[in-house]
């Protein structure tokens, strides 16, 4: 018992010593592109940040080392891919970074469970999926920004439609949206208007709206600025067109989240179930949970256990998706 509360200290340890590095590397960053804007940024800067201003301090360092170490592993054709998912999920990372990020973080649980365990077979499988963790977290991030920028958009463009309808010009309408709507419709529209007012036609500037966020509604709407910029006709009556179907698809899947809201705690109790048991019965006796991995037997029955509870996760998981 007492060689667990060890290895529940170290990894509690690990756990803060990693949240401190965190904020130690990304506070000053965070800082700088509050001041600056990060909308001000072009999109070249993003798509090649190499010119951006380090970071000083242990902060940089460590995020100069993931990065040569991204650098090594990563191929370049995949880094423009890796910085299109961090644009879209407004995390201030370079591709580099993320990748040597993604090899810390696998090497990170591989080295915990096997001090732990002490068991390779069990750690090395473990230590791949902790591969995964960053881009789970990526593709989190990115999809709580889209959704938020899917329900601030019907009321963006209303406000645009009324501005045109009161005489201003569309760039006029939407620093209307930057001013009254917040995060994150109101940065991307300010981000917008920069840009074109730096010299970038507004076809550009819309293409780079549309990379820098994975929203299908938002796709809409610029794909019907560019058709109405090239043939004519009422934008304020096509925005206010395009904002009632955006509100309509929005009802709709807010009713499928609800009616498959069961299923989505199913999947949840599945998940978590077998994690809290092993918690509980680790807790209570450890040699008895131990033994799971430090068998041969234990091990194959743990790997059918997961690939199972892979299987039913999918399973419910294709039931209750819905594309609207």
């Amino acid at each position: 018992m007492l060689l667990f509360f060890i290895y529940g200290g170290a990894f509690l340890t690990v756990i803060f010593l990693f949240i401190g590095m965190y904020n130690l590397i990304f506070s000053s960053r965070l800082a700088i592109m509050e001041r600056l804007k990060i909308h001000t940024m072009p999109a070249d800067a993003l798509q090649k940040p190499e010119t951006a201003a380090k970071t000083k301090g242990y902060g940089g360092e460590l995020l100069r080392v993931l990065g040569m170490m991204g650098k090594i592993l990563s191929r370049r054709r995949n880094l423009k891919t890796i910085q299109t998912k961090l644009l879209q999920a407004h995390i201030l990372m370079r591709a580099e970074e993320f990748i040597g990020m993604i090899v810390f973080c696998g090497l990170g649980v591989f080295v915990l469970l096997y001090i732990f365990t002490g068991s390779f077979l069990f750690s090395m499988p473990c230590g791949l999926l902790g591969l995964k963790l960053p881009s789970m977290i990526i593709e989190i991030k990115k999809n709580r920004r889209t959704a938020a920028l899917t329900q601030q958009l019907p009321e963006a463009l209303s406000i645009v439609s009324s501005g045109l309808r009161s005489g201003f010009s569309f760039p006029q309408a939407m620093s209307v949206v930057q001013k009254e709507l917040g995060v994150p419709i109101g940065e991307e529209f300010g981000r917008v208007i920069l840009e074109n007012r730096m010299g970038k036609p507004l076809e550009e500037v819309l293409h780079n709206l549309g990379e820098r966020n994975d929203s299908d509604d938002l796709k809409l709407v610029i794909t019907a600025l560019l058709i109405q910029k090239q043939v004519g006709g009422n934008l304020a009556e096509i925005l206010d067109n395009i904002s009632q179907t955006i509100r309509e698809r929005v009802r709709i899947k807010g009713e499928i989240n609800t009616l498959t809201a069961q299923g989505k705690l199913s999947a949840l109790i599945i998940i978590l179930l077998p994690v809290a048991v092993a918690a509980f019965l680790m807790v209570m006796n450890p040699d008895y949970m131990l033994s799971l991995v430090k068998e041969t037997i234990g091990l194959i029955m743990l790997g059918i256990a997961v690939i199972m509870q892979f299987m039913g996760i999918m399973i419910i998981r294709k039931i209750i998706t819905i594309d609207v």
